[in-house]
């Protein structure tokens, strides 16, 4: 029936399809664990990334708030002296 030969091929192919298996199944928790860590790592840099963006768009609002009101203020000198300027040069055509 099966000799020696045949026994031996066999269990060098039952050795070797029982270490493929084994060291698939260790590699694909491998693979699981460092998948994990980079989902980890992915979404720790998205919420600081997030927590940035959110804290700069706070401090912009206020500082284009404080800048929209120096520009009104600004607007509101110029607008003052180009009336005083049109004011006094009324006074000037009228006295000639």
């Amino acid at each position: 029936m099966l000799n020696n030969l045949d026994l031996a091929a066999i269990g060098i192919i039952v050795t070797i399809i029982s270490a493929v298996s084994t060291l698939t199944w260790w590699l694909s928790g491998q693979f699981s664990a460092v998948k994990n860590l980079v989902f980890e790592r992915i979404g720790l840099t998205e919420r600081t990334i997030l927590d940035k963006i959110e804290y700069h768009e706070r401090h912009d609002d206020s500082r284009f708030a404080q800048i929209r009101e120096e520009l009104s203020e600004l607007r509101i000198r110029n607008a003052t002296k180009d009336a005083i300027m049109t004011n006094i040069l009324n006074k000037l055509d009228k006295s000639e």
